[in-house]
């Protein structure tokens, strides 16, 4: 018989047979992983009473998920933090570095070494949802986003919320950032009872820069009697969440729905869920909350400073003793660069959306939706009311140049696409990228500028069940 065929790697010989079964291997694992990688978003939701602290009703509330533009409730925490204290001004300017200048929509497109005041970058956090201006901000209170990251971290830790990991400032992309429910109802009270002065700007629905009006993305404020805040987000792999504050005949309640399929969905859970709870007796379901918010029903929405009861913001003794405590206890992380912003934790005990790596493999995590990460535009824009038109900017046989299509075009027509939405939709193989949320005179207007852009354009019609985004 003649010899087996053999192929020579790293000075060794394997069998064709063997080599054969090594690559189908890999390719299993491959199709495996990214079968998880796009795994169904965690459904979970929690709501509390502000005040009391008492949960009101809870689902999945402890399971771990991310928070995507959740993330930037924590950076201005952070932001409110150096105000109170004094280091900071509302009139101080903050510097875009290369870094915060690139980052994806949605953002306010400010170029390298340019700068906005602090209260302009405030209000496009919470309005426009600006991942360049949320990093921008860690980086003038930090000195990196990377060391930033970690203050929220151990600030997270100092307030009780035990299951959040930030790496970034604005809830890009990053399969290591992660919290939960019932963590992000407690981020929402500590903002109610630390800084009611500075409260106000999440009712905010509307902001000008340079001339362009952007309008916000939280639909709840107009639709949930007595809701005043708090913040929108999305990637791909949270679904759609929404965290929400409102007062009825003085009483607050913070709620959290985290994972929905579709931004009308997830607000009509909300509304939903808040309208029951205000019916529902203040000592809940007899658990408490982490953290509760003492002689503190919250801001109103009409006066632009709020006196505080008592507020107590966490104190720099508690962070810096958070600080000492390792931030990932029983999660070991890849190490990096303190400017790299993608580290990820080389695994995560009963996370159904990571392999466990063998120690010492060698091998890194290839994450399917982190290059080009998802834009926050996404998220921003359901109108569930009588908006029922959208274009059409191409058709692809993938979703990245898809998305990037759908966004060139948002960037060109700000003032058109204030108000709108990107939504991807795969059919017939085909990834179709498109703009919702737009009047027909809107559409036909974006349309006709693409066009003499030199950009392909078509209108068409929605409706309120239309929200593919991934």
């Amino acid at each position: 018989m003649a010899d087996e065929p053999r192929r020579v790697t790293n000075g060794k010989t394997l069998p064709f047979h063997g080599l054969a079964w090594l690559v189908a291997g890999l390719l299993l694992a491959l199709m495996s992983f990214s079968g998880q990688a796009f795994a169904k978003p965690v459904a979970s939701s929690i709501m509390v009473d502000a005040v009391t602290g008492a949960v009101i009703s809870s689902s999945n509330a402890d399971v771990s998920t991310y928070p995507a533009s959740l993330t930037k409730m924590m950076t201005l925490y952070l932001l409110f933090d150096a105000l109170k204290h004094g280091q900071i001004k509302l009139t101080d300017s903050i510097v875009f570095s290369d870094h915060a200048a690139s980052q994806d929509a949605t953002n306010l497109a400010v170029s390298q070494g340019a700068s906005i005041k602090v209260e302009t970058a405030i209000l496009a956090v919470v309005v426009r949802s600006a991942n360049d201006a949320a990093t921008a901000i860690g980086e003038r209170l930090a000195g990196s986003e990377w060391a930033f990251a970690k203050k929220m971290t151990q600030t997270a830790r100092a307030l009780g919320m035990k299951n959040t990991t930030y790496l970034n400032a604005n809830g890009l992309p990053n399969p290591g950032q992660r919290t939960t429910a019932r963590d992000q109802a407690i981020l929402a009270v500590a903002l109610l009872r630390d800084f009611p002065e500075y409260y106000h700007y999440f009712a905010a629905e509307r902001f000008s820069y340079r001339g362009v009006q952007y309008a916000g993305h939280n639909r709840v404020l107009n639709k949930l009697n007595g809701a005043d805040g708090i913040k929108t987000g999305y990637i791909r792999a949270s679904g759609f969440n929404l965290v929400s504050s409102a007062e009825q005949n003085g009483r607050r309640l913070v709620g959290v729905v985290l994972g929905g399929s579709t931004p009308y969905l997830r607000d009509k859970q909300m509304v939903a869920m808040m309208t029951k709870g205000f019916k529902t007796p203040a000592s809940g379901s007899g658990t408490m909350l982490a953290l509760s918010a003492p002689n503190s029903a919250g801001p109103s929405k009409a006066p632009a400073v709020v006196a505080a009861a008592a507020p107590v913001s966490v104190p720099a003794a508690m962070i810096a003793a958070a600080a000492m405590a390792p931030v990932d206890a029983g999660q070991p992380v890849v190490a990096g660069n303190e400017e790299d912003d993608a580290i990820m934790p080389a695994s995560i005990s009963g996370d159904p959306l990571l392999p466990v790596l063998k120690p010492g493999s060698g091998l890194q995590l290839q994450f399917a939706d982190a290059t080009p990460p998802d834009s926050q535009a996404i998220e921003n824009v359901w109108r569930s009311g009588n908006t029922g038109y959208g274009v059409q900017v191409g058709a692809y046989a993938q979703y990245a140049p898809a998305q990037k299509a759908a966004v060139r075009a948002t960037r060109s027509l700000p003032e058109i696409f204030a108000d709108s939405r990107i939504a991807i939709d795969e059919s017939n193989k085909l990834y179709r990228a498109r703009v919702t949320g737009l009047t027909k005179a809107d559409a036909e207007k974006a349309c006709a500028q693409l066009k003499a852009q030199r950009t392909d354009c078509m209108v068409f019609t929605t409706d309120d069940g239309l929200a593919k985004a991934n």
